[in-house]
């Protein structure tokens, strides 16, 4: 009972919110009994109510363009914090008033754990289970680039080398470590490092789809490398993933009538996680933008299986979590979007158009689906980056897709709400992008807020 008394400390540290300590002061009493064993620390990551279970990510969602909130519905939610991300506030010392921001400090409770366990297992003799401290050491690597990432694709703007504003890094639990932030590079940097180091240590696939695998490193370093415009590096690890794992769904398959289609760990699914949906993400709550909706084809199938229209008005009724909850982990369908793209970007046009093909053919009625010709590159990327957002919504990818369209290329995407008769607009590159740090963050742990 020992691991299970410690990690109830932990959850209960975890969810401190007084004054006299930060997010990133957090720490362990370290005169506590700590769990001594391989079994004992995989136990711990087995926790999935932790791991696999985020309140990061939401945000991300909830400012991006797939969805709208009604008038009547805006005007009755009882979270400003809600209210200024879904209108892109300015921003003041109030932004998070009503809930705090769950992401932040729900990410760096994380990073505590990670960083415990990690200085835990390098305590324990390899020696007694080699097989298994790789593992433990390889899925807390994994799960701390994870979660960095995510304090990275919502607090900071698109990569840029010459960006001073990075993330504070937690890399010890170790409260006398004084964090500031580090440069976008340096962040960017700690975080593949840590992914690199996993694929060293990780098995090639989990023993169930809850933990990280090798397969699993590689869909994320592919993600991160296509958020940073590296193309190269972004196609080399998608392709190390579908070398091993390329498995498509058959949507055909699917009964388009179920409340939720789709199977927790369907055959795509790489490594499963979640979000706690933030209020507007209720189907109660949002509408689908009208504009993608209508996007879907008749005989696309992702129409059907991805919303369920009520009052005459699209919602989105769930992915590959199984339930409403926005799917977070990595499958197969985004790491071929990926690689399509960078092939695409890379001059390989015939590969690019094999791969597409491949992939939507498995998303519409069979016999329905009309194959594409890439023989333009620049007609072909507006299609790929159109099915990116139609097959990847409501996975908190869009924003970051955004970000790096509008800093990096000429497929810049201007977004606009339409609220209260009033009609605000979000421009390429405006610094409102990115959220701004807990005002109560920068009062215990000063550090340079985000310019709104």
């Amino acid at each position: 009972m020992k691991i299970y008394m410690f990690i109830l400390y932990v959850l209960a540290i975890s969810t401190m919110t007084g004054c006299s300590s930060s997010w990133l002061d957090i720490k362990p009493d370290q005169s506590l009994v700590v769990p001594k064993s391989v079994v004992d620390y995989q136990a711990w990551l087995d926790n999935t109510s932790k791991f696999n279970n985020s309140s990061s990510f939401g945000n991300m969602e909830v400012s991006a363009d797939n969805l709208y909130v009604p008038d009547a519905t805006f005007n009755g939610l009882s979270s400003a914090a809600a209210r200024n991300m879904y209108t892109w506030a300015k921003g003041n010392d109030d932004f998070y008033e009503g809930e705090g921001s769950a992401s932040w400090s729900d990410a760096y409770d994380k990073l505590l754990q990670v960083n415990v366990i990690i200085e835990g297992i390098d305590k324990v003799e390899r020696a007694s289970d080699p097989t298994g401290w790789d593992n433990i050491k390889g899925s807390a690597l994994f799960y701390r680039a994870f979660y960095h990432y995510a304090l990275l694709a919502e607090f900071c703007g698109a990569y840029d080398e010459a960006d001073p504003l990075g993330i504070p890094l937690r890399s010890t639990a170790n409260v006398n470590d004084k964090m500031q932030r580090s440069s976008l590079k340096q962040s960017y940097e700690y975080v593949l490092s840590d992914l690199d180091a996993a694929t060293k240590l990780l098995p090639l696939v989990p023993a169930n789809k809850l933990r990280p695998s090798r397969l699993a490193a590689w869909a994320m370093l592919s993600r991160i490398y296509l958020a940073m415009s590296n193309y190269t590096a972004a196609l080399q690890h998608a392709q190390l993933c579908l070398g091993i794992n390329d498995q498509l769904l058959d949507y055909n398959s699917l009964n388009a009538t179920a409340n939720f289609p789709f199977d927790r760990f369907n055959k795509e699914v790489i490594f499963s996680a979640y979000i706690a949906n933030p209020a507007i993400l209720s189907q109660n709550n949002h509408v689908i933008d009208s504009t993608l909706y209508s996007s879907y084809g008749a005989d696309d199938l992702r129409k059907q299986l991805f919303f369920r229209v009520n009052a005459g008005l699209p919602r989105f009724k769930g992915g590959y979590f199984g339930v409403a909850n926005c799917f977070i982990g990595l499958a197969d369908d985004e790491v071929h979007l990926n690689a399509t793209e960078c092939l695409l970007r890379t001059g390989q046009l015939e590969d690019a158009e094999n791969l597409f093909n491949k992939l939507l053919a498995t998303r519409w009625k069979t016999g329905k689906y009309a194959l594409v010709d890439f023989n333009d590159q620049a007609a072909a990327l507006k299609i790929v980056l159109e099915e990116r957002r139609k097959s990847l919504l409501f996975r908190c990818l869009r924003l970051s897709d955004i970000k790096r369209l509008n800093k990096y290329t000429d497929q810049k995407v201007t977004m606009r709400r339409k609220l209260n008769g009033n009609e605000i607009v979000l421009s390429p590159n405006d610094p409102k992008y990115v959220l701004p740090i807990p005002q109560k963050e920068l009062l215990l742990n000063p550090m340079t807020q985000n310019p709104r």
